[in-house]
């Protein structure tokens, strides 16, 4: 099927709307296209695609400042008291702040679970039980009774998160 034609005001329509919203289904409506029509343009007409592409990324960085925006400045919020406003909050987000981190900075910032374990700490529950044998199998080789068996100097039981 061949690509769908429409004129250039309404390729820029689409493309401003695309810009200031991000909405692709939003924009199409702006412009008076069907939503299916621009995605066969993008899919036929390279300099579209590339006009397209551009004004998300223009959308997203602008996204991105707004973020960056609310969570280092914040947002001014009413408070109110039986009903009435009384007073005004600045609101920061510290969720807004690590999400920017995270996305621009994984590498230091991103989840402990996406990073996986530090190879130079290797496995700890495995290097644990290796340790407890270890001291159970000292303790029987030196005699210890059983009611010093896991102990400290100070006769307290040794917690298995100190060996």
């Amino acid at each position: 099927m061949a690509a769908p034609a429409f004129s250039a005001r309404r390729r820029r329509l689409f493309l401003d709307a695309l810009r200031d919203s991000a909405n692709v289904s939003a924009s199409a409506r702006h412009a008076g296209i069907a939503r299916r029509d621009v995605y066969r343009l993008r899919a036929k007409d390279t300099a579209f695609r590339d006009e397209w592409d551009h004004a998300l990324e223009e959308a997203l960085d602008a996204l991105e400042g707004e973020l960056r925006r609310r969570a280092v400045h914040g947002v001014e919020k009413p408070v109110f008291y039986a009903g009435k406003p009384c007073g005004k909050i600045i609101s920061y987000s510290d969720q807004l702040g690590m999400f920017l981190l995270r996305s621009r900075r994984p590498h230091i910032f991103g989840s402990e679970s996406s990073l996986g374990p530090d190879p130079a700490e290797g496995d700890t529950h495995e290097t644990r039980n290796r340790l407890q044998s270890l001291l159970d199998r000292l303790a029987q080789s030196c005699g210890a009774d059983e009611e010093d068996e896991g102990r400290d100097g100070n006769d307290q039981p040794l917690a298995a998160d100190t060996l």
